[in-house]
């Protein structure tokens, strides 16, 4: 065995090259989907307020009524707004009182209704 074979370059123990990292396309396009969702999530949790109320009603000014024996939602729309298209009127009705449907209302209910 000859001396020249045991002996170590002194630059080549202990160093290796490394490239500079470098993204591909797939990791540049994750890499910034995660800094976008991070900055919704960011706006979400600390930049949105809550909603605040504008006390504003959605629905015209209310009377109450009661059901008579034999009328229906049809009668009520009819009387309280003549001039008006019954169906809009019945709808607005079912959604004051929070009815399932405008079949739904017994004798002696108490309804709300919209002014007109």
């Amino acid at each position: 065995m000859s001396t020249a074979a045991l002996q170590f370059e002194p630059h080549s123990v202990g160093r290796t090259s490394q490239a500079p990292v470098r993204l591909t396309r797939r990791g540049r396009l994750l890499v910034l989907a995660v800094l976008v969702a991070l900055a919704l999530a960011s706006y979400a949790w600390w930049g949105s307020s809550p909603a605040v109320s504008t006390e504003e009603t959605h629905h015209a000014a209310a009377q109450t009524v009661v059901v008579e024996p034999g009328q229906t939602l049809w009668d009520i729309a009819l009387e309280i707004a003549p001039s008006h298209d019954p169906r809009g009127v019945i709808d607005e009705i079912v959604d004051l009182n929070a009815l399932p449907d405008a079949g739904s209302v017994r004798v002696g209910q108490p309804l709300y209704v919209p002014e007109y």
